[in-house]
């Protein structure tokens, strides 16, 4: 079976694999469309097993990792934000670094080498970010990657701060890609409840995320579903 692993320097919450980069590492070793349930720890610089019969990723003892499921894509729509307008957003950041609540993340965390996904209030309900997807990503899987882990970062601080500022955790996500993006292309990254609930359920949420173009013509959108901890 094919195996999948995830380098140090992609790691999300501390001591662990971002969950967006690494599900569409397993999306694409799959034949379908899906949604991916992140089952538990995402192992760093370790093989993970691909086990197509299962549509599913298998830590070192034999742990469930992520599974997969076909999913029909439906992402509400949202309207388009301007760079220019996600980039005032993200100037407002400053306000959640303090601390950063996953300050190791190579999306959003305050690494130097972070992608710099800070999404923060537009003051209509929904998070913004101006994102460019970095000089690194130069193959169309890294790419498409560091565009799966923005969306989900982008999701996490509207979970995250819109409402009481709850930690919490990616359990459920899935992305739909409109057309590939490239190194140095900068896209304006927005997260809202979408068709979710906007108060929190217990410990559970949803939310969902879109990027759009300079154009304003959206170019992915990823529905994600969260638990608080505990």
């Amino acid at each position: 079976m094919p195996s999948i692993v995830i380098p140090a320097r992609f790691e999300g919450p501390s001591g662990s694999g971002q969950g967006g980069w690494t599900a569409r590492h397993l999306a694409s070793h799959l034949d379908e469309i899906s949604t991916y349930a992140l089952r538990s720890h995402i192992p760093l610089e370790t093989a993970l097993t691909v086990d197509r019969d299962r549509s599913a990723l298998i830590g070192p003892a034999g742990e469930l990792v992520i599974d997969a499921a076909p999913w029909t894509p439906d992402v509400p729509e949202t309207p388009p934000v301007s760079i220019d307008e996600a980039a005032d957003a993200r100037a407002r950041f400053a306000q959640f670094l303090d601390p950063n609540p996953v300050p190791d993340c190579f999306s959003c965390g305050s690494r130097p080498d972070s992608m710099g996904v800070h999404a923060s209030p537009l003051g209509d309900g929904r998070f913004a970010t101006d994102w460019t997807v970095p000089d690194w990503a130069e193959d169309p899987l890294s790419a498409s990657a560091a565009l799966w882990a923005a969306l989900d970062c982008t999701a996490a601080f509207y979970v995250c701060f819109s409402r009481d500022h709850r930690p919490a955790f990616t359990v459920q996500y899935a992305v739909v890609e409109h057309r590939p993006v490239s190194a140095g292309e900068t896209l304006a990254i927005v997260g809202w409840n979408g068709d979710y609930a906007s108060s929190w359920d217990g410990r559970k949420r949803g939310a969902t995320s879109a990027a759009f173009d300079a154009s304003g013509a959206r170019v992915a959108a990823a529905r994600s579903f969260w638990v608080a901890a505990p």
